[in-house]
């Protein structure tokens, strides 16, 4: 696995909506990495008063989810620095950031939760050093070419 010289474990999460900026809306995915365990999962809509919601916001914020969930479940005593390319998630989970979107709050909240039971540290990467944005690419050229 990849280690810091911390010696932190190195994770990676990333999000998608394909389509965010258009007035039609793909199917939102979200990705991660933990040393060479690579997931793709699809991300459901978030529902609100609204309606159903899609966006990258919301994709990334699963994806950071979908990552914490699992190093919960694996039950071990490690230590993790977690790296994705949103700013905006990475800045409101070290406090950088204020939470301002009603919407994203509970998905936050869950992230927060989910980080103060691990020994995490959250770190902004550009997108060219994000392998788990890699395989949001790989998915979508598959999903191209598919048809």
């Amino acid at each position: 696995m990849s280690k810091t010289s911390a010696d932190r474990i190195v994770c990676y999460f990333d999000g998608a909506c394909p389509g965010n900026q258009n007035a039609r809306k793909g199917p939102m995915k979200a990705a991660y990495v933990i040393g060479d365990r690579e997931v793709v999962r699809d991300v459901p809509d978030l529902p609100t008063s609204q309606g159903p919601l899609r966006t990258n916001n919301i994709a990334e914020y699963h994806a950071l989810l979908y990552l914490l969930e699992e190093l919960v479940a694996s039950g071990r005593e490690s230590a993790y620095l977690i790296c994705g390319d949103s700013e905006l998630v990475v800045y409101q989970m070290t406090g950088r950031y204020k939470m301002r979107n009603p919407y994203l709050a509970p998905l936050h909240a869950e992230a927060k939760r989910l980080a103060a039971r691990l020994d995490v540290t959250f770190r902004a990467v550009p997108r060219e050093d994000n392998p788990a944005g890699r395989l949001l690419e790989n998915e979508a050229k598959r999903a191209r070419s598919r048809g």
